[in-house]
Parts: structure tokens; C-alpha cells; sequence
């Protein structure tokens, strides 16, 4: 596909540095070609664009060298990523959007209703996911990396391996948190395990409470549960204060992150950083490339990457379903396999980065999670666990 010369400035190597904000700004964008990935111009996320970006032109590059044909692709950055459907009232859209991180799920989905349009997902883990089905304009939303919920959901699967079944559960009381923790206490009830204690629910408090903190390891000493589960961020208050409590020596403190201090308890934890089948060659790939590893947000462009390299390839991209080459449901096949068979029509599904890239609309996909025991004298073991595993 080519791109007329007046546009070149914009697009160059197949990305086009747009800007979108007001309508004479957006009158004066390009065509919109095969995809447009938005990012956040301002804000505490706007960070996460530059992992985006050089994960998905990687795709694109390789795709390229494979097929010998070129995305179409162009960035617009958003000054309220909060209100995307109205930033780009003006804006022409090609068959694949790519929401900025975090997206706010009501006004993507608008848009994808109201614009036919495909909605790519790539940074959207939050517990919202839950609820993505229900939303409207659903059917075409499509989350690329895996929900942070896999994380509960392997932690429950490595402690009831182990027969750790009687638990306290303590969160920072943030709102992610006690979400999260509400999720480990319905899936290890439904799986047999037992909240043992006073509390019927989680128990919320952070490490600035010391008489809470005191009540809590009296608790913990006449209940003698088997683990307890502290559902926080890494090195926050709470994750100190109980690094530094005494507890008995029976306890395994089990944490929704990888365990990194020194415990005189064992520890369970899971590494926050899932992938998929094909991470190994796309991390290999990325760090020659780019000269640091890659991470989640790196192999979230890059998955997404893969997804709208695969759109284009049969020459019949369809305006409202850029999504038609893709089966979740395919054996996974390695991108160059993949991008192949799509260009002669099949659909197909590329082996993930970042996860199992058996994504479906409103449904995230699963994705490959390690576990990590850390014993009292340092030595960890990792445990792997494939969540799309039949």
C-alpha cells in the first residue's frame, strides 16, 4: 500500500506523528490508512507510549520483511484520553483503533458502536475487564494484554497445590486492591479454601497503623492460619510493616507481586510481568533492536502490532472488521507462518508476546504467568503456569 508524497512527513517508515485536538488541526490529518494507535499526550500514563510505539513498529518492521508489504499506520495523541469518541468527531477512522493505555471502557465502546470500527485494547488490565461484556459497543472491543485477575486466579491455583487452604486476607484498601482481594476470596472459597478469623471479608489497613497492625499478628498467632495473604503494591507501607513483623514460623506471607525482601516466613508470590508462546524470539528481537528488555508494555504493542499487521495482509480489509483474519480459536503459528497464510486468505492466530493471544471481543486473553517461592535463607523457585492450558 502506498501513501501519497504529501504525506510522507507524516507517516514516514509507516507512522505518522498527528496531532489531535482541534478541528483544524484534525481537518489538516492524513488518511487514516490501515490503524491509528492514540496515546495520551500529558498525564502519569503518558509514559507508556514509547514501550507502545517501538513494540508495534517492531511488528510492523518484521511484518514488512516477511510480506514485503507495509502498514498503513498513523498516531494521534490525546489531550484527555477520557474523551476520545468526541477528539475525533472529525477525524476519518481506518478499521482498527488503537485505545490509548487504560482507556475509559464507556467512551471506547461508543465509539466503536457508533463508528463501526474495530478497538484494540492494548493495555487494559484492570478488574473493570470484568464487566467489559456488558458494555456497550463490546462486540468490538478487544483487550490484547491479559487481566491482572490472572494473577489472583494463579495464585489461588500454586497455594491450593500446595494444600494452603486456611488464609487471612489483609489489602492496603485501595480501590485495585480490594478488588483484587475480593477476587481471591470468592475464587479460593469456590476452589475450598477457608478466610479464617473475625473478619468476613478482607481486612483493609496500611503500614501507618501501628495498633491495627499489633491486633493483626495477635490475630494471626491465635488463629494459626497457613498463609497470610497481603494483597498490595511492591515496597508499599503495608508490604514494610509486615516484612517487619513477627509472625509464626509457620506462616507463608503470600503476596499478589514477586516476592523481592528478606523474610524470616517463607514467601509466595507472582511475577507481574505474564507473557506468551512467543515472547523468547520478540524479546530477542526487541533488545537488539532497542538495547533494553522489553517488558508488558512493550509486548502489548507489539501483540497489537501483530493484530493489525494481520488485517491488512489479503488486500480486502474491510472498514468495519479489521479483526476478519484473525481466529482466536487457530493453532498458533509463528508470525511469519501466520502473516503468510493471511495474505492467502486463511485466518489466523500469530503466536503472543505478552500473552496466548486467544483474546475474543470484550474477552482479554490468558496468558503465561511464573510463581515464585522465596525461601527464609533467599533461595527462590519459579513455577510456571499456563493459564490457557487445556
Amino acid at each position: 500500500m502506498t501513501t501519497p508524497s504529501h504525506l510522507r512527513l507524516w507517516r514516514g517508515a509507516g507512522v505518522a506523528a498527528a496531532v489531535i485536538g482541534s478541528q483544524s488541526l484534525v481537518a489538516a490529518l492524513p488518511q487514516p490508512g490501515n490503524a491509528l494507535m492514540l496515546l495520551p499526550s500529558e498525564g502519569a500514563i503518558a509514559g507508556l507510549g514509547d514501550g507502545l510505539r517501538r513494540g508495534f513498529l517492531l511488528a510492523q518492521d518484521q511484518a514488512r520483511i516477511c510480506t514485503n508489504q507495509q502498514t498503513d499506520w498513523s498516531i494521534g495523541w490525546l489531550s484527555d484520553h477520557r474523551d476520545i469518541a468526541n477528539q475525533l468527531r472529525h477525524r476519518s477512522l481506518p478499521p482498527v483503533v488503537l485505545a490509548p493505555p487504560a482507556a475509559p471502557l464507556v467512551p471506547s465502546g461508543l465509539l466503536a458502536q457508533e463508528r463501526q470500527r474495530q478497538v484494540l485494547l492494548p493495555l487494559q488490565r484492570g478488574i473493570s475487564l470484568q464487566q467489559l461484556a456488558s458494555r456497550p459497543g463490546s462486540d468490538r472491543l478487544w483487550p490484547v494484554s491479559a487481566s491482572r485477575s490472572l494473577e489472583i486466579d494463579v495464585l489461588v491455583k500454586a497455594l491450593l497445590e500446595q494444600n494452603n487452604k486456611r488464609f487471612m486476607l489483609v489489602t492496603d484498601g485501595t480501590a485495585d486492591q480490594l478488588q483484587l482481594a475480593d477476587r481471591f476470596l470468592e475464587t479460593m472459597e469456590n476452589q475450598g479454601g477457608s478466610l479464617i478469623g473475625l473478619d468476613d471479608g478482607p481486612r483493609s489497613l496500611n503500614g501507618d497503623e501501628g495498633k491495627a497492625l499489633e491486633r493483626l499478628a495477635l490475630d494471626v498467632d491465635w488463629f494459626r492460619p497457613q498463609a497470610l495473604v497481603v494483597m498490595t503494591t511492591n515496597n508499599s507501607p503495608l508490604m514494610q510493616a509486615v516484612l517487619n513483623e513477627s509472625w509464626p514460623q509457620t506462616l507463608t506471607l503470600v503476596w499478589n507481586v514477586a516476592p523481592r525482601y528478606a523474610s524470616l516466613q517463607p514467601q509466595l508470590g507472582v511475577a507481574e510481568a505474564n507473557r506468551g508462546p512467543g515472547w523468547e524470539p520478540f524479546s530477542r528481537s526487541f533488545e537488539q533492536r532497542y538495547g533494553y528488555t522489553p517488558g508488558t508494555v512493550e509486548a502489548s504493542g507489539y501483540d497489537a502490532g501483530q493484530l493489525v499487521a494481520l488485517s491488512v495482509l489479503n488486500g480486502q480489509q474491510q472498514p468495519t472488521d479489521g479483526m476478519a483474519s484473525f481466529d482466536p480459536d487457530a493453532k498458533a503459528l509463528p508470525y511469519c507462518a501466520a502473516l503468510r497464510q493471511a495474505a492467502a486468505g486463511e485466518r489466523v492466530k500469530p503466536t503472543g508476546a505478552g500473552s496466548n493471544l486467544d483474546l475474543k471481543a470484550a474477552t482479554p486473553p490468558t496468558a503465561i504467568l511464573d510463581v515464585i517461592q522465596k525461601a527464609p535463607d533467599g533461595v527462590e523457585t519459579r513455577t510456571s503456569y499456563d493459564l490457557g492450558a487445556s
